[in-house]
């Protein structure tokens, strides 16, 4: 049950993205001493990051009962975060709060209970957007792994070539916000660096998100080096993802990773899953990336 019972309480739906579009259905009950009246509003297209009052206050006296509430994400393209708060004028309670891909719902139903919907109206499972294989053994903050650090076995892998892009395979999910990337160097470390990205492409190698250029930044022996994107990116859905670097330097690191134990031939089935790909690039990023020549060394990586 979802009550309003003063003049000042109201349920509020805040939109996270600019260049959304988000429409919300409230129904509700009043009751006022005894007379029962039905109500509803629709609220289309909220394209702003903005708090916008989805479910008014009741008049004097009145008291109303939300009997469902229903926001839809009806952009084609965008996610947006949304949170429906609970404000009787002055305190601000958070209901709840997901991230909507293109076309998913968030349904408030009048047992109490919340539904996040697919854009195919299938009900998620609960699933958290941190459970993956190798979540349990990620370092903290972790979101999702190339490989479990647990099972990297080769401490000391020459992979990289300066100027190269290499790509590493990652699996992601839906709703998966990424902030920062990281790769861990082995024993030999950036020699005279002068530029350096980490970046995510989609399985076609189209690029997603970036770091900045890191330019002469050291990166130390046995190392990790955690970058932040330059903006947030939100998966639209689960699959497989690369997770590209590039450093230019008179010497390259060397990774921590493993070598395939199959040499390249099952790893370079396709979606090839690590391996270099576009070649000469100093001070930016390529898109699309080249194709992908398979490689024996897998590199480990992480999201956070």
């Amino acid at each position: 049950m979802l009550l309003l019972t003063s003049v000042s309480d109201k349920i509020q739906v805040i939109t996270g993205t600019a260049g959304a579009s988000v429409d919300v259905h409230a129904s509700w009950v009043d009751n006022n001493a005894g007379t029962i009246t039905p109500g509803r509003l629709n609220t289309v297209n909220i394209a702003t990051a903005a708090t916008t009052d989805v479910v008014p206050a009741p008049g004097a006296s009145v008291q109303r009962n939300v009997k469902g509430l229903y926001i839809t994400n009806t952009h084609g393209t965008q996610p947006t975060q949304v949170t429906v708060v609970h404000t009787d004028g002055t305190n601000v309670a958070d209901l709840m709060g997901v991230t909507l891909l293109p076309g998913e719902n968030l349904g408030y139903r009048e047992d109490g209970s919340w539904v996040h919907r697919d854009s195919q109206g299938g009900e998620y499972a609960g699933r958290s957007t941190t459970d993956i294989l190798s979540a349990a053994y990620g370092i903290a903050g972790t979101i999702a792994e190339s490989i479990p650090r647990m099972l990297c076995n080769e401490a000391n892998l020459a992979a990289l070539t300066s100027g190269t892009l290499f790509m590493q395979a990652i699996y992601l999910r839906a709703g998966q916000r990424i902030n920062n990337l990281s790769f861990h160097s082995a024993t030999t470390a950036a020699g005279t660096p002068t530029n350096g990205f980490m970046a995510l492409f989609d399985v076609n190698r189209a690029l997603l998100a970036q770091t900045a250029n890191w330019l002469t930044e050291a990166w130390a022996a046995n190392a990790i080096k955690t970058k932040a994107l330059t903006a947030t990116y939100v998966v639209p859905s689960d699959g497989i993802y690369y997770v590209g670097l590039m450093v230019t330097a008179t010497t390259v690191p060397t990774m921590k990773g493993l070598t395939a134990k199959t040499a390249s031939q099952l790893a370079g089935q396709t979606p090839i899953l690590h391996g270099n790909s576009t070649t000469a690039l100093t001070t930016a990023l390529p898109n699309p990336a080249a194709a992908i020549t398979a490689g024996v060394n897998a590199l480990w990586c992480a999201a956070t």
